[in-house]
């Protein structure tokens, strides 16, 4: 915890508990070992692990799961046993440490995501050393940085793309060696898979209690992980994460949910370089679930239909670009096929996950499930039974749309830095709109001024190499989330907006731009906006179009263009987008409405450093690249 003079409580509206019991939580004197985990379903009880070597030794010694870790290889998917996981990574970490990695230094993981990103991963920590992840889609300088900053002794790397990616960057970092997942000798002096299992084998044949050991000797205090943020302003801040923090993360959040060992099945497609993933993949673990990595987003849908999940977790946009998809395969149907998905959709936006729903509606939601709904689900595989979503707000008409289908989504909440998960919904409590109750062991309040501050064993254990940052991410014993949110009476999180990202117009109004921008997205014509106003007479947007949905409409009312330029040029599009921005305005006071927008040639993506790898929007990138337009929006 940051060491700050105490400060009045004073401007508090809502707390859960005093902060010195909360800095008991926080110091990890909160005895997770002590708790039993219980796995609802299958009755299993165990002590809950308090590292992640202990997470998965009970794994492997409880459910015996014959399909833990599955990805594709050569076309096939390959299968890993419990059994075979942990003799790879038994391999893995006596072969780092034949390399010369002792516990405490650091390793580079830089791979695509697959089974032995998963076995590396617990590899390193397995070895006690500290797992330093690298996104596959990192900007390169921010990789250079990454490797500098951690001071890495070596790096894993995925394949012969992310190593010709890299090169440069790998060339002036502290890495004394590299590792090829893949198997491609990328230089003379690489050293493939095989080889380091194969040196972690021989070193166990000349000291079987070698492993035993290392692993033993992993505390659950110790630094597990250093997740550098993925940084939507500046240089990324690394969060340095205890094994504490993501077990009791994993556990108290499998303690949440229904699970079915071996027999549940959970599709994996978002980068486990990213602490939302990473801490999912160990709950699955912890709870014997099998785990399919998907090949790539392109290849998502194919991978749902072939493994058919039970579970997974996303973020909005996969779901936002799933319902998309299906609006532009109706709008080609005949009339009264529109008109009964149009019936359907509206049903489904009645739909409330907390109110026994009254007989008529059932009724209806029978006929739009055979005549609708069913094609959603088997979009996803035909068995969902739930959707953890993360990583930014979810729309609640999309949410409304999913239940209605009978595919749940629970949306949650979280930072890289409280490991991540800070409060979700449940399947008997989800309300709509919230971020869920909290998570057991975690505590909010809220600010004066709206921010959410939280504490528990979760809370990482400040930012690598920059102290000045870690004290002032605290007031007194509490994180300062940077999110702005309340509590309702039923103890439900709600999360209006980012701190930094309100808006303060020129006549001293305040304008929340996320709530106006996901209004703007509900409209099938619109991929992502973008609201500007901050120290301005008034609101005004950027907007980049779904290009399929707009040139589906362009086939749909004969419009003929040459360009994307020239589609937005036409009379039709314009008044098309000016119907939306009218739209939302009725939702509006009247100092938030969007006097004056753009519709963009262009498109927001990670490559042009418009986005996160997470998806989120580098706002101040955004608004340097259209600065001129957008200085054109505020001339007299």
């Amino acid at each position: 915890m940051a060491n700050q003079s105490p400060e009045s409580d004073r401007g508090f509206r809502h707390h859960t508990i005093d902060c010195d019991t909360m800095l008991h939580l926080a110091s990890g004197s909160l005895k997770i070992g002590s708790q039993r985990f219980v796995n609802q379903k299958s009755g299993v009880v165990m002590d809950a692990p308090r590292t992640l070597c202990e997470l998965l030794g009970k794994s492997v010694e409880t459910y015996h799961n014959p399909k833990m870790l599955n990805s594709k290889k050569g076309g096939r998917w390959e299968s890993f046993s419990s059994d075979e996981v942990l003799d790879s990574v038994k391999k893995v970490a006596l072969g780092l440490r034949s390399l010369g990695i002792k516990p405490g230094d650091h390793v580079a993981l830089y791979a695509e995501s697959t089974a032995y990103w998963t076995i590396a991963d617990l590899g390193i920590v397995h070895c006690g050393a500290v797992d330093i992840p690298i996104y596959v889609t990192q900007a390169i300088p921010q990789i250079e940085f990454i490797l500098d900053d951690s001071e890495s002794k070596g790096i894993l790397v995925g394949s012969r793309a992310l190593y010709d990616r890299a090169r440069d960057a790998l060339a002036h970092s502290h890495c004394k060696f590299l590792v090829s997942i893949s198997g491609e000798k990328f230089t003379p002096e690489t050293i493939t898979w095989s080889e380091l299992l194969e040196m972690g084998k021989e070193a166990d044949a000349k000291n079987p209690g070698e492993f035993e050991k290392l692993k033993g000797a992993v505390k659950e205090d110790d630094l597990a992980t250093v997740i550098y943020t993925s940084g939507t302003t500046g240089e990324p801040k690394g969060v340095m994460l205890s094994h504490m923090n993501l077990v009791s993360n994993a556990v108290d959040c499998a303690s949440l949910f229904v699970f079915h060992g071996a027999q549940d099945v959970a599709l994996s497609y978002l980068p486990p370089s990213h602490v939302f993933e990473r801490m999912i993949l160990y709950l699955y673990i912890l709870t014997g679930v099998q785990i399919f990595y998907a090949e790539s987003i392109e290849a998502l849908p194919e991978n749902l239909l072939e493994v058919r999940p039970n579970i997974m977790t996303t973020v909005p946009r996969m779901l936002e670009k799933a319902f998309e998809k299906a609006q532009n395969v109706v709008e080609k149907l005949p009339w009264y096929k529109r008109g009964v998905f149009k019936w359907a959709i509206s049903l489904a936006l009645q739909y409330n996950a907390e109110k026994r729903m009254p007989i008529g509606y059932k009724l209806k939601r029978v006929f739009a499930s055979e005549l609708v709904y069913k094609n959603l689900r088997k979009a996803f595989g035909g068995r969902i039974r739930f959707i953890i979503s993360g990583g930014a707000a979810l729309r609640p008409d999309l949410a409304r749309i999913f239940c209605a289908a009978g595919m749940t989504v629970l949306q949650g909440y979280g930072l890289t830095e409280t490991s991540p998960v800070i409060s979700v919904n449940r399947m008997d409590r989800n309300r709509i709109g919230s971020v869920g109750p909290l998570i057991p062991n975690v505590s909010v309040k809220i600010a004066g001024d709206g921010e959410i501050l939280v504490d528990g064993p979760n809370v990482m254990l400040g930012y690598y190499k920059n102290p000045d940052a870690t004290a002032a991410s605290y007031y007194t014993c509490w994180l300062r989330t940077g999110d702005i949110g309340y509590v309702d009476k039923d103890g439900f999180l709600f999360v209006t907006d980012r701190k930094k990202d309100l808006l303060k117009t020129s006549g001293g109004k305040f304008i929340a731009p996320q709530e106006i921008e996901m209004f703007l997205s509900k409209s099938l014509y619109i991929d992502k906006a973008i609201v500007i106003g901050d120290q301005r007479k008034f609101a005004s947007a950027l907007i980049f179009p779904n290009w399929d949905a707009l040139k589906s409409y362009a086939e749909k009312n004969q419009i003929i263009y040459s360009s994307n330029r020239e589609l937005l040029e036409n009379q039709k599009l314009k008044d098309l987008f000016q119907q939306v921005v009218d739209e939302t305005n009725k939702h509006l006071s009247h100092w938030e409405t969007i006097k004056k927008f753009a519709v963009l040639d262009g498109e927001l993506t990670i490559e042009a450093d418009y986005l996160t790898p997470t998806l989120k929007m580098k706002r101040r990138n955004v608004e340097n690249r259209y600065r001129e337009l957008i200085e054109g929006f505020y001339k007299e």
